[in-house]
Order: C-alpha cells, then structure tokens, then sequence
C-alpha cells in the first residue's frame, strides 16, 4: 500500500494530480477510517488515503499504452 506522495514522486506528479485521478476513477484507492466512495474526493479530517501496488501497476501500464 503506497501514500499519495509515495505514487505521486513514483509517476514524477504533484500529489494534487493523484487526488484528482482518484476522484475521476482512474485510479483506485482506500481509505482506512473513512469509507471512500469511488469517484469522490475524502471530506473533512479522517482516514488515510491508500493506493494498492496492484492499482499503482494497472495505472502506469495504461498510462504507457496511451503514449
């Protein structure tokens, strides 16, 4: 399970642009405290925000057949 900043300084992005992929539904995340509802940002304090190595991986895999 890698943080926001993690993946963000792994796809050389600001973590803002991870959020944003998130809350579009590109890329999956979880969020432990809190539930998250896919294709929503996270409201008010709480929880932490996860993305799996296996989304992280499917993520740059589409990311490079588009290119």
């Amino acid at each position: 399970m890698l943080r926001v900043k993690e993946v963000a300084t792994r796809l050389n992005v600001h973590p803002a642009t991870v959020y944003r992929w998130i809350k579009e539904g590109r890329l999956e995340a979880l969020r432990y405290g809190k539930p998250l509802v896919a294709g929503t940002l996270p409201d008010g304090p709480g929880g932490a925000i996860r993305i799996p190595e296996s989304a992280m991986s499917a993520f740059t895999g589409t990311a490079e057949e588009a290119a």
